[in-house]
């Protein structure tokens, strides 16, 4: 058991901050003035949050985006607790700086950390977030973020973790961003929430309506991977707010769908003869998320003889750029070819274009391309005319080339695979992101080939129906998919070559989430999102995940002012950017949030 683990929230004394130079760091706004008055400023309700925005927010973006918080990548979990407590340090330490300034009510640090058994699993592992509070109420109103990011790809093309600046078109217009790993998602909105806070704080100080209020800005610490923030409210339900924006989304969401995640495997078949001709030894994906298209996907050919390996060289290039593949519109991934760095064996990569999102391959389908669904479907197509010889790599080829092809809504298996509705329309149903594949595993392991798909799930795939009124998991959260009908059929229809046999596992992580435009979370973030914009809020329905899921009283919204996710934002993609105005504009949005459940109580 974790020296920490309990069912209740610890609030902290902040330890001292072991200091870089705080030139980069210190707020140096009036909002550290004991003097600073809100309301004697004549630049309007946002005049001194504009201010730390523009003075502060780069700088402590880039600070923030320089220590590496990803998982599933090079970085070991000690490492990314480290760097992750390292920005929990820094953000307590301006906490208290900040509080020198305050003469009644101050921010108040408090962490949860719990060790749990990880769904579907018999592992365990450490739960954590942390966060500050102003106020002593009963009513809570939260702020959530998060200060994980997913790895940041291979691409010597970009710099993940020095944030830049950069002029780019979106939304019709030339607009500032911040360019770097963490800058949109999450850490340039986490410290946008931590600005709102201070700015709330000091406008309030000493004002009797914090006493019946309580405001927190949290901070998880796993969102990308096993989300803490659902743990952590699980586990303290007298934790929950009365009403929670998790900022890490667009304006505003009223419906997220559910999420499945299969494993589709082809089993070692120990009988067979060696392959003879040309065949795939291995084709894989870097380690990374399920949730996350992969950078590239690198397959290595082999041959009987050289001169059979050769020739197959020669021609693949030309072979590739003439496939037909299930759509003459289809763009596929750049290949590249060489011939030199495995003895005996042909390398072939292709490389990801545009939105990474697991949650939006429509996105990527649109615009670039996945690399793991070109080179699966070109050489499955070739296993299948006999150019490639068959074993379980080939065989997992032929199965995504069949199953899904270079489509992501199921259109080649409509009956099954494609589904929409009334919440998730045609055009933004049921998706399917191919996004990691495995095989160059040891010989020992019964397992020759691992498919991992990110399906984002609309109604019609769900086993509960809607009943059009309930918010929250649609039919609770033990409720589960139709995917294991699904998948039964879908392989039992799948031509396997004989002597190979294809398995799967699925598990559904969350059923659909909704919530009605009119219920009273929603209305509540609606009508801040009207006084700051001065129109109503969009009510998107989306494939992505957060850290609403399941809390009725909770609503994704902002950062963004779209629910685009390719470029010139590129979520979870190289070249990630934040545009600038979208993070000053949610602030005043976040800001009135506040001010209303205060002035309202």
């Amino acid at each position: 058991m974790s020296a920490h683990e309990n069912d209740t929230t610890r609030v902290l004394r902040p330890s001292p901050f072991d200091r870089r130079p705080l030139a980069a760091l210190m707020l140096v706004t009036c909002l550290f003035a004991a003097s600073c008055d809100e309301s004697t400023d004549t630049g309007g309700p946002y005049a001194q949050l504009d201010q730390l925005l523009d003075e502060r927010l780069f700088d402590d973006l880039s600070r923030f985006v320089e220590i590496q918080t990803y998982r599933n990548g090079k970085l070991s979990e000690q490492q990314v607790v480290a760097n992750l407590q390292e920005l929990r340090d820094e953000l307590m330490s301006r906490a208290e700086e900040f509080n020198k300034g305050q003469k009644v009510h101050k921010l108040v640090p408090f962490e949860w950390k719990k060790t749990l058994k990880v769904p579907g699993t018999d592992t365990e592992q450490e739960y954590w977030l942390f966060g500050l509070r102003l106020g002593t109420g009963q009513k809570k109103i939260m702020l959530s973020s998060h200060l994980d990011t997913v790895p940041p790809g291979d691409n010597p093309n970009w710099e993940p973790f020095k944030l830049k600046k950069a002029q780019r078109t979106y939304l019709g217009k030339e607009t500032e961003f911040y360019v770097g790993r963490g800058s949109i998602d999450d850490k340039g909105p986490a410290l946008v929430a931590f600005y709102v806070l201070q700015s709330v704080a000091r406008r309030y100080d000493g004002n009797p309506k914090l006493d019946n209020v309580t405001l927190e800005v949290l901070f998880d610490t796993s969102e990308e991977t096993d989300m803490s923030m659902p743990r952590y409210l699980e586990h303290n339900p007298d934790q929950r707010p009365d009403l929670g924006v998790v900022y890490d989304a667009s304006w505003c969401i009223s419906a997220e769908k559910g999420i499945e995640r299969p494993q589709f495997t082809i089993k070692r078949n120990t009988s067979a003869p060696a392959p003879q001709g040309v065949w795939i030894e291995s084709l894989d994906t870097p380690v990374g998320p399920t949730n996350q298209i992969p950078d590239t996907a690198t397959a290595v050919i082999r041959g009987s003889s050289s001169q059979e390996l050769q020739r197959f060289a020669a021609e693949v290039e030309r072979l590739y750029a003439e496939h037909s593949f299930d759509d003459p519109s289809y763009r596929r991934a750049n290949l590249t070819v060489d011939a030199q760095t495995v003895p005996g064996g042909l390398v072939l990569v292709t490389h990801v274009a545009d939105a990474q999102h697991g949650s939006a391959p429509h996105e990527n389908r649109a615009n670039g391309a996945n690399p793991l669904v070109s080179l699966a479907s070109f050489l499955g197509d070739l296993v299948q005319k006999g150019r490639l010889a068959r074993n379980e790599v080939g065989e997992m080829c032929r199965f995504i080339s069949w199953a899904w092809g270079t489509q992501v809504f199921g259109e080649r298996h409509p009956a099954l695979l494609k589904r929409s509705d009334d919440v998730f329309k045609e055009g933004n149903g049921t998706t399917y992101a191919l996004t990691r594949l495995q095989t160059n595993m040891s010989s020992s392991d019964a397992v020759a080939a691992r498919l991992r798909v990110d399906i984002r799930y609309a109604l019609g795939h769900h086993g509960t129906p809607w009943d059009g009124r309930t918010e929250g998991f649609v039919g609770g959260k033990e409720s589960t998919s139709t995917f294991e009908q699904v998948f039964d059929e879908l392989i039992r229809q799948f031509p396997v070559s004989t002597g190979y046999e294809l398995n799967y596992t699925t598990v559904t992580v969350y059923p659909p989430d909704i919530r009605l435009p009119e219920g009273r979370s929603f209305s509540r973030v609606g009508r801040a999102y009207l006084q700051a914009m001065g129109e109503p809020c969009p009510a998107r329905a989306t494939g992505g995940g957060t850290d609403a899921k399941g809390e009725p009283n909770m609503v994704a919204a902002g950062a963004l002012f779209t629910d685009l996710m390719g470029p010139p934002i590129n979520y979870h993609g190289f070249d990630e950017g934040a545009p600038v105005e979208d993070l000053k504009r949610g602030s005043h949005i976040l800001h009135d949030l506040f001010v209303g459940e205060l002035e309202n109580p």
